[in-house]
């Protein structure tokens, strides 16, 4: 049975301060919801096979995730001002962990997309809110030890994603990335039924939903990332389909800019672009987004399918740079506060690009002592991008806009991961065919080279017992085989040379930002 008193103003339970096992609650769903955004990463190898998917198709296992949890957060500041903080952050738990259940039973990439979108409109709804509850349960003067507790769990998570995704799945096997959220969340979710405190609606902040704008963003979103995803699959421009699409994004995203320009209850508050701090922040975390995504994506499939790693030794390649992200996330929080934020992000951002180019190095014959080390150098350099961009971005507005300004740097940095993966697989796959195709043409009867390898293999399989039409048939498919890993391994290169050059798009951005520090001014790196 719970008790509770006060003394003072400070509310106990069980001889605890309130704040302290609220921060616990609330970060038990934080750091659930954003373990699923890495821990997925590493098992898709290994879903493709089970759900009969191809890259085109496994990326939506992601995307679906980012898109539905950009879209709820549009609209999580008018929930939370409807039904209440406490209210809206249980829903959400809700969401997230059914879904869970319905993602670890999917039996085929349909039914695993679905459910990977509706546990996005959970995530949209649980993050935010986490962190609003913490601001109001801490004292303004303990505003940053509320927001380091929650930048711990929000850089943990990650970081842990990729060794527990490949411990259950080398032990167990990838579902249980899904099932392993329930026992957990469930907690979670109790604890915040039975201990946190009942928030009170606010009616008037909330005003009327402006369910327009949020449908035109839903339709521009999704049909954005639809012809982004499928249009080397469908044909981009000779497909129907895709220019429908793409007619359907520039219609509905200009709507909706007009009518949230005039609507007296807008979802985001676009005047905030109107300052170029502001502005050029968000534009920088949405191209640095779409790298870093982009490259989170393509990295395991590089580890697994390639080189062949089981996915717990991918996990644990992965360890040591995910921790140097975390790492370089609380450093950057805390160098921002001291010195000039843009500085930070320009270091920042010209270390995360070169980084980026030297994943293109990355060959079928890369050590693995190589691969941790670039990794942990990608890591690094990109950990303090997060922080100091959205010191530069809040810092600029309002006070009471900065909860505004935190939800569309976040909706931005979710649209672009599903951009910058939805590119990626684009790339890779069309430099995968091209590299095929030019191989394949050095691969002839006049290569004398190329065909006494073939004839000795031949040769070979026929010393071995195989009769002289299925050694044929062995070499030639060994050939191919071979010609497809080096194709790949070239179109692996190419795709992390864009997104380099992606990444230095980032570097003029930020360059460009006219911003002198504010004294005495402290924001809450979110």
């Amino acid at each position: 049975m719970t008790t509770s008193h006060r003394i003072g103003n400070e509310p106990y339970y069980l001889g605890i301060k309130y704040k302290w096992y609220a921060a616990v609650i609330v970060m038990i769903g934080t750091f659930m919801t954003l373990l699923d955004t890495t821990i997925v990463d590493i098992t898709l190898p290994k879903m493709m096979a089970s759900l009969n998917a191809d890259t085109h198709g496994i990326q939506w296992v992601v995307i679906a995730y980012m898109i539905g949890s950009a879209i709820s957060m549009t609209a999580v500041g008018w929930i939370g001002a409807k039904i209440g903080h406490r209210e809206t952050y249980i829903y959400g738990m809700v969401i997230f962990t059914v879904m869970s259940m319905l993602c670890g039973q999917a039996a085929n990439l349909e039914i695993m997309t679905l459910g990977r979108f509706i546990q996005g409109l959970g995530e949209g709804l649980v993050v935010p809110v986490a962190m609003t509850i913490l601001y109001e349960v801490f004292p303004e003067d303990e505003q940053g030890i509320a927001m380091g507790i929650f930048g711990l769990g929000a850089s943990a998570a990650p970081a842990l994603g990729p060794v527990l995704g490949g411990l259950l799945t080398e032990h167990l096997n990838w579902r249980w990335i899904f099932y392993v959220n329930i026992p957990v969340s469930v907690i979670g979710l109790f604890a915040s039924i039975l201990l946190l405190k009942k928030s009170q609606p606010d009616e008037e902040r909330a005003g009327r939903f402006n369910l327009g704008s949020f449908l035109l963003m839903s339709v521009s979103f999704c049909s954005l990332l639809i012809f982004l995803s499928k249009g080397q699959e469908w044909g981009w421009t000779h497909s129907d389909r895709v220019v429908f699409l793409m007619v359907l994004w520039v219609v509905s995203f200009a709507l909706y800019l007009y009518r949230e320009w005039k609507s007296d209850y807008s979802l985001l508050h676009l005047h905030l672009f109107q300052n170029p701090v502001f502005a050029l922040a968000v534009v920088g975390m949405f191209i640095f987004s779409m790298t870093i995504y982009g490259g989170y994506f393509l990295i395991p499939l590089y580890l697994e399918r390639l080189l062949g790693y089981t996915t717990l030794n991918a996990g644990i390649i992965m360890l040591p740079g995910s921790i140097a992200t975390s790492i370089g996330v609380v450093v950057g929080g805390a160098l921002s506060d001291k010195f000039n934020a843009k500085m930070i992000a320009l270091y920042s951002a010209i270390g995360f690009a070169l980084a980026t180019f030297a994943l293109s190095h990355f060959s079928l014959n890369t050590e693995k002592s190589t691969i941790i080390l670039l990794y942990i150098f990608w890591g690094g350099t990109f950990g303090p991008l997060f922080p100091s961009l959205t010191v530069l971005a809040l810092n600029v507005i309002p006070i009471k806009d900065v909860n505004m300004g935190s939800a569309i740097q976040n909706i931005s940095r979710l649209v672009a991961g599903s951009v910058g993966t939805s590119i990626s697989v684009t790339i890779l796959s069309r430099r995968t065919d091209l590299f095929i195709d030019r191989i394949s043409e050095q691969i002839h009867y006049g290569n004398k080279t190329a065909f006494g390898a073939f004839q000795q293999l031949q040769h070979y399989l026929m010393t071995q017992g195989a009769q002289p039409e299925t050694a044929r048939k062995q070499a030639a498919a060994f050939f191919e085989m071979l010609i497809r890993r080096t194709a790949s391994s070239y179109a692996f290169q190419s795709t992390f040379i864009w997104l380099g050059i992606i990444g230095l798009l980032c570097v003029v951005t930020v360059f460009f930002i006219k911003y002198k520090k504010i004294q005495g001014v402290k924001v809450a790196v979110h």
